[in-house]
């Protein structure tokens, strides 16, 4: 590649939110960490409610959802599973907003910060779902996505604990967002561990765990350490120093992609966890080891104003339609610290809701300026190039080169458009040299 640029995707965010707290057992919260699979014309989701509740809804075209009451359910005081004991004991949660219930919910399981997995060379348990207790990270199983079993031997990875002798505090791993890695056939766990830094701050950082049956993990380990230029991300927010809150990786072709909860941070709390706010950011690697951002820029950043200016986080997968990729995320209007302690939740304005933002098909990065690249040979079975591309203030050309030589052009200008096709004739293995001209390239498909 000479002359061109790779530049991050524009995400398109729907506006009002989708999900929102209606029940005494969602209190204020109902927020992805969770997951969203479309399995037939069905889209269905499993998102967090209140502090420890997976509960489940379901949409025909993914925008208007319900909440299917399924499950009877005696709530008492809710209570949410602790990120960190002090000396003084466990995090404060006075402040959570929650009303005594008995009745028929959506609840399905009592996890937390569940990923739903669906296998479908599993005939008998295809849905699998891995979560958060106070024992550790467990999972569960299920036949149709609602009724779920406990896996009779949970933990599944014992509860990890990483003191911090300075604050007398303990911190536990919590978020680990999975997904079924289909290059490796292995299920993987991106669990959240710790490291103390040069400073003495205790650091969240991305863990990995991976298992082949979804019952027996590799003993986790740490992949990615926050930097000095996540630190002068945060700091040139406002902020004091970032950590990583989650990683939501998934397969890409033959790469992997991922959605990096990027947690700025304020200051800590004396007797609980930190302050700060989330935005989403773009991750990729080339072995699903080694990670990086890829911008600066978040690709999903927290509104100026409204329901989601405190804290973005997304659902463990994007959604892969036909011409976008939906993009389930949860947000707050307030931020992280809120609801320990001496800043309890304000239950009249405070929410944590789910929304959606788009991106175009391989929306997440288009190469552009004015430049040229060479592709690796490339089978052409049936004589045709697909182009997604935007050329409406540019151009694209393209010279199709067989045994060293061009043996075909042909151009894409003044257009918009997703799967713009041409006919080759050449059905035989080429080299693409595509040159760009102040267009936008996303995806070049050969077939």
């Amino acid at each position: 590649m000479e002359g061109l640029e790779l530049k991050q995707g524009e995400v398109v965010k729907h506006g009002n939110p989708l999900i929102v707290p209606q029940y005494p057992w969602e209190g204020i919260l109902t927020y992805l960490y969770g997951s969203i699979l479309q399995k037939g014309k069905i889209y269905r989701m499993w998102y967090q409610a209140h502090g420890i509740y997976v509960s489940y809804a379901r949409s025909r075209d993914g925008i208007h959802w319900e909440k299917p009451l399924i499950r009877r359910l005696s709530v008492g005081k809710p209570e949410m599973y602790p990120t960190v004991t002090t000396g003084h004991g466990e995090e404060d949660f006075s402040g959570m907003v929650g009303k005594p219930f008995r009745g028929k919910t959506n609840v399905v399981l009592d996890f937390h910060m569940p990923s739903v997995i669906y296998d479908p060379e599993d005939r008998y348990r295809p849905y699998k779902l891995f979560g958060y207790t106070d024992k550790g990270y467990a999972v569960a199983f299920s036949r149709d996505g609602i009724h779920f079993r406990e896996y009779d031997h949970n933990p599944v990875i014992p509860l990890m604990r990483f003191p911090d002798k300075t604050k007398r505090k303990t911190w536990f791993s919590d978020v680990s967002p999975v997904f079924r890695d289909s290059l490796k056939k292995k299920f993987v766990a991106h669990v959240k561990t710790y490291k103390t830094d040069a400073e003495g701050r205790i650091r969240r950082c991305v863990g990995y765990a991976e298992s082949e049956d979804f019952l027996h993990w590799s003993k986790p380990e740490t992949l990615w350490v926050p930097s000095e230029s996540e630190d002068q991300l945060a700091i040139q927010k406002g902020f004091q120093w970032a950590d990583f809150y989650g990683l939501c990786g998934f397969n890409y072709g033959h790469i992997y992609l991922g959605l990096l909860w990027l947690f700025y941070i304020d200051y800590e709390i004396e007797k609980g966890t930190h302050e700060g706010k989330i935005e989403v950011y773009l991750a990729y690697s080339l072995d699903g080891k080694k990670w990086e951002r890829f911008s600066d820029a978040p690709l999903i950043p927290l509104s100026a104003s409204g329901w989601d200016t405190g804290m973005v986080t997304t659902a463990n997968l994007p959604l892969f339609e036909e011409d976008e990729i939906l993009l389930y995320y949860g947000g707050s209007n307030f931020s992280h610290g809120v609801g320990e302690g001496e800043t309890p939740y304000d239950e009249k304005n405070h929410r944590f809701n789910i929304g959606l933002a788009y991106l175009r098909k391989d929306g997440f990065v288009y190469a552009c300026s004015r430049g040229h690249l060479w592709t690796k040979p490339l089978k052409s079975e049936r004589g045709y190039v697909k182009i997604n591309a935007d050329t409406r203030e540019g151009r694209i050309l393209i010279d199709m080169i067989k045994n060293g030589r061009k043996a075909k052009s042909f151009a894409m200008a003044g257009t918009d458009a997703l799967d713009y096709t041409v006919r080759t004739h050449l059905n035989e293995n080429v080299v693409l040299k595509v040159y760009i001209e102040d267009a936008k390239l996303y995806s070049l498909e050969v077939l």
